[in-house]
């Protein structure tokens, strides 16, 4: 495994993307529209960005896998601070 760089994000985007497609509790938050697949993305994309704050996110050294943390200790920060 490798820590993943800000540049791994749309790799680790896509993988959650397609991991949690299916993923009951996921999609009983997401409305169920014809952008039900951008929405789970955007929820993949800002865990992605949780954690690289306030944790770490792993990518496997095949790029087919990849492991977010967040540390429970680390500073809650407003939704504010997400920058695109």
């Amino acid at each position: 495994m490798i820590r993943a760089q800000p540049k791994d994000k749309p790799v680790v985007v896509d993988l959650l993307t397609q991991s949690f497609e299916d993923n009951k509790s996921v999609n009983y938050i997401i409305r169920q529209d014809k952008k039900r697949i951008a929405r789970i993305r955007a929820l993949m994309d800002y865990s992605f960005e949780v954690c690289q704050r306030f944790g770490e996110v792993w990518l496997s050294s095949d790029r087919h896998a990849c492991a977010l943390m967040v540390y429970p200790d680390r500073k809650k920060q407003p939704f504010g601070w997400i920058s695109n």
